[in-house]
């Protein structure tokens, strides 16, 4: 997983094309015999340099705007590599994320998928810059994997999402305050909590809140 800046210029894109083409239904609004109440008669060739620089200091500042959205509160992040195959492709699907709101309310809730810090997978072997997993137990519950079944709490948990099936084991815990046990959907093939154990709270970076297809 690594940081996508691509989403915010083309958002800005958009904004710029439909503010273009809202100025030109305007001016085509108006009789083209009758001049505007705000332009003298004799049309000048430029715009006054005060509507320039208004038009300057407004885009700039939605300009901004958008990309601090884009890296502070929601940014998107490219998806590598196969471990959450098939719910997300290798190297090419690209997810908008939440990076604040979901800590100031309930928190990771399980079925989600979370981007985890980098350094969660310290002492294995990873280039990724971030992971990107799907919570599975949530703090105070007890997890088990019995021949690749998740058990919480004693009762095997329903994962329609999984469709490459692993057989490992491990061994029942009790997740401690502010863990969380994440996995991948690939099971076969993901670097995940029944690598490196349960994952702090703080190292969840942020919440997957929708997919882009690759295109």
């Amino acid at each position: 997983m690594y940081l996508n800046y691509k989403l915010p210029y083309l958002i800005l894109e958009v904004i710029f094309k439909m503010s273009d083409k809202l100025s030109r239904s305007d001016n085509e609004s108006q009789p083209e015999n009758q001049p505007s109440r705000n332009q003298p008669e004799t049309e000048r060739p430029f715009p006054p340099r005060r509507n320039w620089l208004r038009f300057i200091f407004r885009y700039a500042a939605i300009y901004v705007a958008i990309i601090l959205l884009f890296r502070f509160v929601i940014p998107s992040y490219m998806v590598e590599g196969s471990s959450m195959e098939p719910t997300y492709q290798t190297e090419g699907d690209r997810v908008l994320t939440d990076r604040i709101i979901f800590k100031l309310l309930e928190g990771p809730q399980r079925g989600e998928i979370v981007i985890l810090d980098k350094s969660v997978t310290q002492g294995y072997s990873s280039n990724d810059d971030s992971l990107i997993k799907r919570v599975i137990g949530l703090p105070g519950e007890n997890i088990e994997i019995r021949q690749g079944t998740v058990y919480i709490n004693g009762e095997p948990m329903a994962e329609p999402y999984v469709q490459n099936h692993a057989d490992y084991n491990y061994p029942a815990t009790t997740l401690p305050a502010g863990c969380y046990f994440v996995l991948g959907d690939n099971r076969p093939i993901s670097l995940d909590s029944h690598y490196f154990g349960c994952v702090n709270k703080d190292k969840i970076l942020a919440k997957v809140l929708l997919k882009f297809p690759h295109l």
